[in-house]
C-alpha cells in the first residue's frame, strides 16, 4: 500500500538555522497502515464519470497513469489552493504538441467552489495572470473518493482553446476554494501520487502557505494531474535517464538501477542494449521488463546486471538502448553512463542514518520509533545520528554539524542520499531502505576506536582506513550518546500521536507506544534518547575540520580527531548519570559525490569502569568480539580485541 501524505503547517517556528516553514504528516488510517486520516468513500449516489477518450493522434500524458493509487494533502483549513506540475523544456513528447484537455481529481463538491484550470510559463503570483485560465462549471464536477487508496474522482475538462506547447517549460495546474474543512475530504483536498519525479508537485494556499512550495522535493510525490495532448508520436521510444554507479567484487555480477523514460505509444515490454566499457562495446543483450510500462511519459526503474571487470579499479560504462519491444529505438537520446568500480573483496559495512529531529516537533516520535526499530533489527550495522536542530530550546540541540538540507522534520538521510521519512522510509518501511543500503559494496574499509581523557572533557577518535581503490575521500567524525534523559521539562518530547488510538498506526509496536494507552501517550512525554549527536568534526559554519590525505589501494592509514564534550549543564548531568560507556565515536568515509561510502562506530569505556571481562562483577557478559578491522571472531586473538557486552557497551582488550 502506498503512503498517504498530509500537510500541516507550523504556527510557531524555531529560530535555528534549520527552522522549519512547514511540518509534513501522513494521513494515518484506521485500516492496514499508519496514517492519520478520515477517508470518505463514494456512496451509492456515485455519478457516472464522463471521461474524454483520446483519438488516434492523442494521448493522456502525466507522471503517473490514472489507475495508480492516489493520496491527498492539505492544511485542514478553509482556504484557496493552487496546485501545479512542471513540464521541463526539452520534453520530446510534449514540445510542439497541443493540450486539448486537463484531467484532475476532486474529493468534495459541496464545500468546494471557484474551480479553475490554468497553464503558465512561470508560477504565477496571481492565478488570473496565467497564460491560460479557464473556469470549470461547478455542476459538471465529479467528487468523492473512488476507494480507500484511490482518493478523489476524475474530472476531464476540455480546453476552450487548445494550448500549443512551445520550447520553454510550462506549469499546468488547477485552483479550488474550500468553504468548509470539517471533513477529511476538505481538510486534505489536493490529490497526489507517490513517486520521486522532480518538479511534479507545486502547491500554495491563500493564508497558511502563501509562497509556492515544491512538495516533490519534500517527499510528497506527484500531483495527480494529466493532460490530453495531440500530435504525432513515436511508437517505440525509450530514453535511459540515469544509471546508478555501482561497486562490485571481482568475479561477481551486481545490479545497477537503470531509470527508463517511455516516450512511445507502445510502452516498454523489453529492451535490447549494448554496454561500452571505456569506449569498447560488447555484444547486444536482451532484457524483458517484468512490469511492463504502458503509460506514455512514465518512468520506470529496472535492475541492470553489470559484471565486474577483470582488473580492480574504476571504469566508465555506457549503456545504449538499441531496440524497444524488438523494434528500433526511435528516441534521440539512447545512452547514459555510470561508473563501475571493481574491488578485490567485500569489507564490513556500517550504514549511517542521519535523522532530523527535536523535542518541539510533535511528529518526531515517529523518528524516535524508526531509529529504535533500526537499532533492534540491524545492530552493529546501524550507525545512527539523531541531530536535534528543530528547536533551540531542545536540551540536546547541537548546531555544529554538516548542512544536510533535510527540509521538514522528522526526516532522515541514509548515507547522505535522498531525504526520506525516518519511520516509513521511501515507501512503507525504513528497514527496507536500510537493507538495500547495507547490501551496497564499500570501496573503503574503516574501523574506529575512541578514548576519553582523564578529566572527561575530551574524546579522541582514531580511525583505521583500508582503501580498496585509489581515490580522494573525506573523513568526518561524530560523537553520540545513548540513554540520555532527565527529570527537567527540557527533556520532554512533543507528541502529536497522543490524540490517536493505536489502531491508527496499525498497532505498530514501535509507534503505538505514543498513541492512546501506550507507554508514552501524553502530549508531552519524557523519553530516553539514543544516538544523540553531541559533537562532531564540523564547526558552526558546517565546515569539516577533519582532514584525510588521498588514499592508495591497500595502503592502510590511521586518522585521529579530538572532540570536546558538551558543557551544557543538563546535558553533562545526563551523560554522567548514564555513564561514559554510553558514548560512541563514529567515523564516516565520504566519497567525492558527497555520499557516505562506509562508516564505523565504537562505544567508549568509562575510565573508572571495566578494564576487561574478568573485572566485571555485575551481570555483564560478552556477546560478541571483533578484531580492530571489524571482523567478528569467536575466540580471543592476539592484538587489540573489541568486545561488545550485554548492556550494549564496548571495551578494548589487548591480547599479548
Amino acid at each position: 500500500m502506498k503512503r498517504i501524505l498530509f500537510l500541516t503547517f507550523a504556527v510557531a517556528l524555531s529560530f535555528s538555522v534549520y527552522a522549519q516553514t512547514s511540518v509534513f504528516q501522513r494521513n494515518l488510517k484506521t485500516t492496514s497502515n499508519a496514517h492519520l486520516s478520515i477517508s470518505q468513500r463514494a456512496g451509492s449516489d456515485k455519478v457516472s464519470i464522463r471521461k474524454i477518450e483520446p483519438s488516434a493522434n492523442q494521448v493522456w500524458w502525466g507522471y503517473q497513469p490514472e489507475n495508480e493509487e492516489r493520496n491527498a494533502v492539505g492544511v485542514s483549513k478553509t482556504e484557496t489552493y493552487d496546485a501545479a506540475l512542471f513540464i521541463a523544456p526539452g520534453n520530446s513528447i510534449i514540445m510542439g504538441k497541443a493540450i486539448k484537455a486537463i484531467r484532475f481529481y476532486l474529493r468534495d463538491k459541496v464545500h468546494t467552489n471557484n474551480v479553475k484550470i490554468w497553464i503558465s510559463k512561470s508560477l504565477p503570483d496571481n492565478i488570473n495572470n496565467a497564460d491560460y485560465i479557464q473556469s470549470v462549471d461547478q455542476a459538471s464536477l465529479n467528487a468523492g473518493d473512488e476507494g480507500e487508496n484511490m482518493q478523489g474522482m476524475v474530472n476531464d475538462v476540455k480546453l476552450t482553446t487548445p494550448y500549443i506547447i512551445g520550447n520553454n517549460g510550462i506549469y499546468i495546474g488547477y485552483t479550488v476554494t474550500i468553504t468548509d474543512a470539517s471533513e477529511g475530504t476538505t481538510k486534505f483536498p489536493i490529490v497526489n501520487y507517490s513517486g520521486p519525479e522532480p518538479n511534479s508537485f507545486f502547491i500554495r494556499t491563500s493564508k497558511t502557505a502563501t509562497e509556492w512550495t515544491n512538495l516533490a522535493e519534500e517527499g510528497f510525490g506527484q500531483l495527480a494531474l494529466q493532460v490530453l495532448i495531440e500530435g504525432d508520436f513515436a511508437h517505440n521510444s525509450v530514453s535511459p535517464s540515469s544509471l546508478q554507479n555501482l561497486v562490485v567484487v571481482k568475479n561477481t555480477t551486481g545490479k545497477s538501477k537503470l531509470v527508463l523514460f517511455n516516450a512511445g505509444t507502445e510502452g516498454i515490454n523489453s529492451i535490447d542494449y549494448t554496454i561500452t566499457t571505456n569506449g569498447i562495446p560488447n555484444a547486444e543483450q536482451h532484457l524483458v521488463i517484468n512490469s511492463p510500462v504502458r503509460t506514455m511519459g512514465a518512468q520506470c526503474t529496472i535492475s541492470l546486471p553489470l559484471a565486474a571487470d577483470a582488473n580492480t579499479g574504476i571504469a566508465e560504462k555506457t549503456i545504449t538502448i538499441t531496440k524497444v519491444n524488438g523494434k528500433t529505438n526511435e528516441s534521440e537520446n539512447k545512452s547514459t553512463t555510470c561508473k563501475l568500480t571493481t574491488v578485490n573483496k567485500q569489507v564490513k559495512r556500517g550504514v549511517v542514518i542521519e535523522e532530523n529531529t527535536g523535542t518541539g516537533c510533535g511528529w518526531c516520535p515517529r523518528g524516535w520509533a524508526g531509529m529504535k526499530k533500526l537499532r533492534d533489527k540491524f545492530a552493529d550495522s546501524f550507525v545512527g545520528i539523531a541531530i536535534h536542530q528543530y528547536n533551540e530550546t531542545d536540551v540536546m540541540y547541537c548546531r555544529n554539524y554538516a548542512k544536510l538540507n533535510f527540509g521538514e522534520a522528522p526526516t532522515c538521510k541514509i548515507d547522505r542520499n535522498d531525504v526520506m521519512d525516518p519511520f516509513y522510509g521511501s515507501d512503507e518501511d525504513i528497514c527496507v531502505d536500510f537493507k538495500e543500503a547495507l547490501a551496497r559494496i564499500a570501496t573503503v574499509g574503516v574501523s574506529v576506536t575512541g578514548e576519553l581523557n582523564a578529566d572527561k572533557t575530551e574524546v579522541t577518535a582514531t580511525a583505521t582506513i583500508e582503501p580498496l581503490v585509489n581515490g580522494t575521500y573525506e573523513i568526518a567524525y561524530a560523537l553520540i550518546g545513548d540513554g540520555l534523559t532527565g527529570p527537567e521539562n527540557s527533556w520532554q518530547q512533543s507528541n502529536n500521536y497522543s490524540k490517536y488510538a493505536a489502531a491508527n498506526v496499525a498497532n505498530d509496536p514501535y509507534l503505538a507506544l505514543f498513541c492512546k494507552g501506550g507507554k508514552y501517550s501524553a502530549a508531552k512525554v519524557t523519553l530516553v534518547y539514543d544516538d544523540v549527536l553531541l559533537s562532531s568534526s564540523y564547526n558552526s559554519n558546517h565546515n569539516n575540520n577533519a582532514k584525510l590525505e588521498p588514499l592508495k589501494t591497500n595502503h592502510v592509514v590511521t586518522n585521529t580527531y579530538t572532540f570536546k564534550l558538551p558543557n551544557k549543564k543538563l546535558l553533562k548531568e545526563a551523560i554522567t548519570r548514564t555513564g561514559y560507556n554510553k558514548l560512541a565515536v563514529i567515523a564516516m568515509i565520504i566519497n567525492n559525490e558527497g555520499k557516505i561510502d562506509n562508516a564505523a562506530k565504537f562505544y567508549l569505556s568509562d575510565p573508572v569502569g571495566i578494564g576487561g571481562i574478568s573485572e566485571n562483577n555485575g551481570e555483564l557478559r560478552e556477546v560478541a568480539r571483533y578484531t580492530i578491522d571489524g571482523r567478528k571472531i569467536s575466540v580471543p586473538q592476539r592484538g587489540l580485541n573489541i568486545v561488545k557486552l550485554s548492556d550494549g557497551s564496548t571495551i578494548k582488550i589487548l591480547i599479548k
